[in-house]
């Protein structure tokens, strides 16, 4: 898609949001579900405002003890605070400067329009299975890891390998929905039954109305979804930030197909209250023979 398009679209969603024109369209997911996707998808149906978040805070500033979750994300909670601080404190001070501009303009703004009491906002929201999550946005993440930008001859796929399974901390995907989205809107996506033999949920609490999408879903189930939850007919879904057009393809290919992760890991992934929510028995074995079994089943994942 044109940059300029894609920036013309954007800020008549701005224009769009502030004079108050339709109910917003809040894009409000963890990274690397497919967020990029439904934002440009409902941009070029010229839906305004289509507003595009993670967060609408940093991780780093919020205290463990504000943060109400189940006892045993307590601990992975307090974890995954401290890594985004070292993380955010490794970064160069124009590194810093630029984060720090991105999330005043883009999620503090945002959040006193969108947030204010009895405003009508369309949340849709996506889930991924946990250890996909975490190997992408590894890989999204690979130059604050590695303190340079990425080149396929710089580092090896052992030596990422290495530094994924005792540098990365894999907690957010079980975390997000209770530390990000039920923090900032009061929404709890865990007071719902997810229909598991659908891929797609609706419910509304109070003013907002979400729409839950499994990343893993056929196109196709998600499209109709979209359709019914905005009322705009024959929605098709416009691939964007895709892995496999990234500079990094073929190591993410490589290290998704040699990775073995310790037992402990896999069970604490797929055991969480996340996983047993969003996916049946039997797509959490395929998860668990995906990355713990053989090289056929890597290869048929991929």
């Amino acid at each position: 898609m044109d940059l300029r398009i894609s920036w013309r679209r954007r800020y008549s969603s701005y224009v769009a949001l502030y004079l108050r024109r339709s109910v917003p369209i809040l894009v409000y997911q963890m990274g690397k579900g497919g967020s990029s996707t439904l934002r440009n998808t409902l941009l070029l149906r010229e839906l305004h405002p289509v507003l595009h978040l993670h967060t609408f805070s940093p991780l780093r500033e919020k205290r463990a003890e504000d943060v109400d979750v189940p006892d045993e994300l307590e601990a992975p909670l307090a974890r995954e605070i401290e890594h985004a601080r070292s993380v955010f404190a490794s970064l160069s001070t124009p590194a810093k400067l630029q984060l720090s501009l991105h999330e005043w303009m883009n999620e503090r703004r945002l959040r006193r329009h969108l947030l204010r009491p009895g405003r009508r906002l369309r949340i849709i929201t996506s889930v991924r299975e946990p250890v996909a999550a975490n190997v992408s946005m590894f890989f999204q993440l690979l130059p604050w890891y590695t303190g340079r930008r990425y080149a396929p001859d710089r580092i090896s796929t052992d030596a990422l390998i290495r530094l994924f399974l005792e540098r990365y901390s894999c907690f957010r995907p079980l975390l997000w929905f209770d530390e990000e989205m039920r923090y900032q809107t009061g929404v709890d996506v865990y007071r719902h039954a997810f229909p598991l033999d659908r891929g797609s949920l609706t419910f509304r609490e109070g003013s907002i109305e979400v729409l839950v999408l499994k990343t893993e879903t056929d196109d196709a189930v998600k499209e109709k979804a979209l359709s019914d939850f905005l009322g705009v007919p024959d929605i098709r879904l416009v691939e964007s930030n895709v892995g496999s057009q990234k500079a990094y393809a073929r190591q993410y290919r490589e290290f998704r197909q040699r990775i073995r992760f310790p037992d402990g890991f896999l069970r604490t992934m797929y055991g969480s209250r996340y996983a047993q929510h969003f996916y049946s028995e039997a797509e959490i074995e395929r998860f668990i023979e995906q990355w713990h079994g053989s090289q056929q089943a890597r290869t048929r994942a991929l």
